[in-house]
């Protein structure tokens, strides 16, 4: 009878065996299918509708490690049965130890089943199905600023990004908005068209319109209403280009020796226009894509490194030589940013603490006009912005966890020069507080207080936003 037993427990451990293999594919599965998410997050990271779906895949990834641990440990307690059945060679009988093999064995048969269910569904989020994804925001405000007319205001700004195979995709995004004194009230814009191809797990290459990550805050965190923490952009944006037009690779490779995470965004674009006349003489034109208003085109990028997951230290830069619609000579455009992300979650706060800082320095070299008898042109403006919040998600109490409090300081230098004797000055001190209706949608109020150089008033502002992310 020992034997028989013996035999018994021989004949399922071999066919442990071959359902091993199973699981392993099931782990190799979600590998796979991890690894095609995690490339494509890059593009759609500010995507309500991609996170629902990333949501989904790292749960059903959950389950499927879960279940391998459990087989794991039922083949441990398998083998665990069976030397205590050679050990207790003078039982009379050893069924308590054949029904709990049966057990066991009943177990994994049922964590199979599970685990081909779950490696369909996940086969099913896989990204060479996903043809389409519909992303954006939908935001509608209200202003009342100090020396203007109170307004209401609407924007939405859809993204649609097509997936051709694997490596393949393509982006492209709206903004249609209200504005005041065009005809009709409103305008429309395009705010990205590209193309990308995922050459390896570390770089993507890509052609066309994206949103420049020169700065770091405004292309990396803030790159929808939604999700800015406050309703009004920073005085900081002025200095940024909000797009570039042209070629780039952008990826990210570990630090040796597991010292962190470096990202990198690289690109050749079109290049900002140096405005030679009126008011702004000397200042930078972005997004001015017409071939005639400049011929040199920008050589720049963003670099980052994260030593740990939750900071984010970045440095950008961005050089041209732009030529004006009239004559110009040896101009070149030298604009160079440092910016930081940081957050802390911590049940000794009850929440989320985030801090956000950078700061942008733009020069134009000086210049002249037809002769060098004309006056010089020439400038330096710098700016940048310092920006806290807090959202104790981790009180328990049902709407306080809702609630996130904001406070940012930004200021921006304007130029100085030969043609700038005296330069403007601006700062303001904003606080805001958000409630999280859902996780994609929010409502804001802001108000800003307004100082200008010279000891001058500025226009402090009143702002409600309620934004949707699709």
């Amino acid at each position: 009878m020992r034997m028989h037993h013996a035999d018994r427990c021989s004949h399922q451990t071999k066919r442990w065996k071959r359902l091993l293999p199973l699981a392993t594919a099931a782990g190799i599965l979600a590998s796979s299918a991890g690894g095609l998410y995690a490339q494509g997050s890059a593009t759609v990271q500010s995507s309500a509708a991609y996170r629902q779906l990333s949501k989904k895949y790292q749960k059903l990834e959950a389950q499927m490690q879960k279940m391998a641990k459990e087989m794991q440990a039922m083949h441990q307690q398998q083998l665990k049965l069976q030397k205590q059945i050679k050990k207790q060679a003078t039982a009379s009988s050893p069924k308590d130890f054949a029904a709990e093999q049966k057990r066991i064995h009943r177990r994994i048969r049922d964590l199979i089943r599970r685990m081909d269910r779950e490696s369909g569904r996940i086969q099913a989020l896989e990204s060479k199905n996903v043809r389409m994804i519909i992303a954006g925001d939908i935001n509608t405000q209200f202003i009342n600023r100090d020396g203007s007319n109170s307004t209401f205001y609407a924007d939405a700004s859809p993204m649609i990004q097509v997936r051709v195979d694997k490596r393949m995709f393509a982006n492209v995004a709206f903004d249609f908005y209200t504005q005041s004194g065009q005809a009709g009230g409103s305008n429309a814009d395009i705010g990205a068209a590209n193309i990308n191809y995922l050459l390896n797990d570390y770089m993507t290459l890509g052609a066309g319109l994206v949103t420049s990550p020169i700065g770091g805050i405004v292309g990396n965190y803030n790159t929808a209403p939604w999700n800015r923490w406050l309703v009004d952009g920073s005085l900081q944006d002025s200095l940024l280009p909000p797009n570039e037009l042209g070629a780039w690779t952008r990826g990210g490779v570990p630090a040796p020796d597991d010292l962190g995470y470096f990202t990198y965004f690289l690109f050749v674009s079109q290049g900002p226009e140096l405005i030679s006349t009126g008011n702004n003489a000397a200042a930078l034109n972005f997004g001015n894509w017409n071939p005639s208003a400049q011929n040199g085109k920008s050589i720049g990028g963003r670099v980052s490194y994260l030593p740990v997951p939750n900071l984010e230290l970045g440095y950008s830069f961005d050089y041209s030589e732009p030529s004006p619609s009239g004559a110009y000579s040896n101009a070149s455009s030298d604009i160079q940013a440092l910016d930081m992300n940081f957050y802390y979650l911590n049940r000794h706060i009850d929440g989320l603490f985030r801090f956000r800082a950078g700061w942008t320095w733009d020069q134009i070299t000086q210049s002249y006009l037809n002769s060098p008898t004309q006056p010089l042109l020439g400038n330096m403006s710098n700016g940048g912005q310092v920006e806290a919040a807090y959202q104790p998600i981790l009180s328990g109490i049902k709407y306080v966890k809702h609630i996130m409090a904001v406070l940012r300081y930004d200021q921006i230098y304007g130029p100085s020069g030969p043609n700038y004797p005296t330069s403007d000055f601006e700062q303001r001190w904003s606080v805001g507080l958000d409630y999280w209706i859902h996780s994609n949608e929010v409502l804001k109020l802001e108000y800003e207080f307004d100082n200008l150089s010279h000891g001058q008033h500025g226009n402090d502002a009143l702002l409600l936003q309620w934004a949707v992310g699709i």
